[in-house]
């Protein structure tokens, strides 16, 4: 009796966790972004590397994030603005709610808002300069 109540918990806790761990749904994420960001950066050297989006007494950021390819929760892409672009590749969460990439000298964290909107984080240390931003991404139409 009491081997048969040690199973049936042990059964009803593998069944809870498997299904905690389940997750949601992984979107997809394929496609252009419009992004606007708010940040700044700061000067460490003479003059900001050349990779850098941001310039000295800059606020506002205007760029696109194209989402070239996805596998899975794998996705690989492309951050574009005025000064130039450079590649990213990223994870998305096991729970679908956020993605966190990693560009050519920088880090940046979304939250997954809805299947057209993403928020982020971005942030990058070097010898040459610091950024720090934070952003709204909202997918093209």
């Amino acid at each position: 009796m009491m081997l048969r109540a040690a199973l049936a918990c042990m059964f009803t806790l593998i069944l809870t966790t498997s299904l905690a761990f389940a997750g949601g749904k992984t979107p997809s994420l394929v496609g252009k972004w419009d992004v606007e960001s708010t940040g700044g950066m700061m000067l460490n050297g003479d003059k900001e590397s050349k990779e850098t989006h941001w310039t000295h007494g800059q606020s506002v950021l205007k760029g696109q994030l194209e989402i070239i390819s996805q596998d899975g929760r794998f996705v690989k892409g492309t951050y574009t603005s005025s000064r130039g672009s450079e590649k990213f590749i990223a994870m998305i969460s096991p729970d679908g709610k956020y993605m966190y990439a990693s560009d050519t000298d920088g880090f940046f964290d979304c939250k997954i808002v809805g299947k057209d909107r993403l928020e982020i984080v971005y942030r990058h240390v070097k010898p040459t300069d610091s950024v720090v931003a934070t952003s709204v991404a909202k997918r093209q139409k």
